[in-house]
């Protein structure tokens, strides 16, 4: 049995849209979206487990937490500006002369009536960056960004679809995903896969252009790693769709898998040692990407780019079982 109903998120006081799964009157697995707040998925729970860190982390003046979307640029814009096609967009000061995690991660979405099945129910929140809106005033390109979360007994599926509603620019973007995970016992137990291809170097966080080969990179996360002792702020390239992100909680015996699409060619990691929780992003883009597009590098920054009148979908599953399995 799927059902929802709408509370209010216990800090924030927004409205938070409540997607759940029960059999036999035990809520077998439950979601939690705030659309006022960036569609962030501040909770997702299933067999009673959390696995979405509920404390926030400050990051410039805004409250990070949960799993927040980040378009149009994911990650860090050096010097808070962008140039394409001839112009140039400046962007907010979030990180000490960089912009960090795109502009509608604290933007109100509007929300249509959840879409119930035998199988699942899904919620559909969108934004659209058209005249009048506070942020086209920011980024001139008429856009539209749909995120559909869809919850079924073990798994939760996030999935993408961007427009470019303009009628003569290009839009240039990237999404991405950035899920805060709880620590979940000791984080010797905590063992991580990231399969990617190629690691980005990178100064003071911001890419060079270089891929380097797995080899060489701080940790080679192609095998499964413990969190104990890594501190990681990382760019990963190369992850393709048969290879997905892999987190085991040996404590509790289950893992979560993180199945991508195609479009999601990055990934990020952000292990910070005393926290109590690690992120693993699902990304379609390199840090800074629009310059090390502009610079050459283009398989290294997969800038997406779709002309007027243009939409491409892409989607992240999350799936959770024991770890036998």
């Amino acid at each position: 049995m799927f059902g929802y109903h709408i509370a209010r998120h216990p800090i924030l006081n927004l409205p938070m849209i409540c997607l759940w799964t029960e059999t036999d009157h035990f809520r077998r697995a439950e979601v939690r979206i705030v659309p006022d707040y960036g569609s962030n998925i501040c909770s997702y729970s299933v067999d009673g487990i959390e696995y979405l860190h509920q404390g926030f982390t400050d990051v410039g003046g805004m409250k990070f937490f949960g799993m927040p979307m980040m378009y149009p640029f994911p990650n860090r814009i050096s010097g808070c500006r962008v140039d394409f096609n001839g112009e140039v967009y400046r962007l907010p000061d979030t990180d000490n002369g960089r912009t960090l995690h795109g502009l509608v991660s604290a933007a109100a979405f509007s929300y249509e009536t959840p879409v119930l099945t035998d199988e699942s129910i899904s919620l559909t929140t969108f934004i659209t960056l058209a005249p009048g809106h506070p942020l086209f005033q920011i980024f001139p390109i008429a856009n539209k960004l749909e995120i559909t979360t869809t919850l079924e007994n073990d798994s939760l599926t996030i999935q993408a679809k961007i427009s470019n509603l303009d009628s003569r620019k290009e839009l240039p973007f990237g999404f991405g995903i950035h899920p805060y995970f709880n620590a979940l016992g000791m984080k010797k137990d905590i063992r991580i896969r990231v399969p990617a291809q190629g690691y980005l170097e990178a100064v003071d966080l911001i890419p060079t252009g270089k891929v380097l080969p797995m080899e060489d990179a701080p940790v080679d996360l192609r095998n499964l790693t413990p969190l104990s002792g890594i501190d990681l702020d990382d760019v990963w390239s190369g992850m393709t769709p048969l290879k997905p992100i892999e987190i085991r909680y040996e404590s509790i015996g289950r893992k979560l898998t993180l199945f991508a699409t195609d479009l999601f060619t990055h990934a990020v990691t952000y292990t910070p040692p005393t926290a109590g929780f690690f992120c693993l992003e699902n990304q379609t883009n390199a840090t800074d990407v629009v310059r090390l597009h502009q610079s050459g590098f283009v398989d290294a920054a997969h800038l997406l780019i779709l002309k007027p009148g243009e939409s491409t979908v892409g989607k992240v599953q999350i799936q959770v079982g024991p770890i036998q399995a």
